[in-house]
């Protein structure tokens, strides 16, 4: 059994019951995540993918994507802590439209890579994965949204469990432990087993 993915497990787990027991609390979670995401994603994208290639609008692209990460970033962050309560409504759907704006440009800027042999499944996939998280972020503020989250919370929980059952399972199997005496470096005698070595006292 690997500690490192029991924990982890288990720290779903207690995800997926947070998000039936508390979906609220959950999505305002959910928002300075994102929020933080947004923020790192923005700075890795000003430092190292806009170097990729020098194409004008490829940089441009990247440029505009990881400013408008920066900022929505923060907004996330500090707005909802800042105000009332509506304000986390809000940065939902100013996030959603942000997920679907950088999905966009992300998809332009792979275009871009098409002929340069640079990897571009990674940034696919994070395309999608961006609308995917829009879709979800509209939905949530309507009424069907806390059904949707403790949905996917049991969903999580769920999965969770069964991931912690099989490593538990799975557990390598402990025997006593015996303690091994390396002779090697013992030094070598040609007397025979049970003879015993008598030291003359006179020398």
């Amino acid at each position: 059994m690997r500690k490192t993915n029991f924990m982890l497990g288990i720290l779903l787990a207690v995800v997926g019951l947070l998000m039936i027991v508390a979906p609220d609390k959950c999505i305002k979670a959910a928002v300075v995540i994102l929020g933080l995401e947004a923020i790192a994603n923005g700075i890795f994208s000003l430092i190292k993918i806009r170097q990729l290639i020098s194409d004008k609008d490829f940089q441009s692209a990247v440029l505009i994507r990881g400013i408008i990460s920066i900022i929505i970033g923060l907004l996330a962050v500090i707005l909802p802590l800042r105000f009332a309560a509506a304000m986390w409504t809000v940065m939902l759907y100013v996030l959603a439209a942000y997920l679907l704006l950088a999905a966009l440009l992300e998809l332009y800027a792979v275009a871009k890579l098409r002929n340069t042999g640079i990897e571009r499944k990674q940034y696919v996939v994070e395309a999608i994965v961006s609308i995917i998280c829009a879709v979800i972020l509209f939905i949530i503020p309507q009424q069907a949204g806390m059904v949707i989250i403790r949905i996917l919370g049991v969903v999580v929980l769920l999965v969770s469990l069964i991931y912690v059952l099989y490593e538990w399972r799975n557990r390598p199997i402990v025997i006593d432990n015996v303690e091994v005496v390396d002779d090697s470096s013992a030094p070598v005698t040609d007397k025979p087993a049970g003879e015993k070595t008598v030291e003359n006292k006179n020398d």
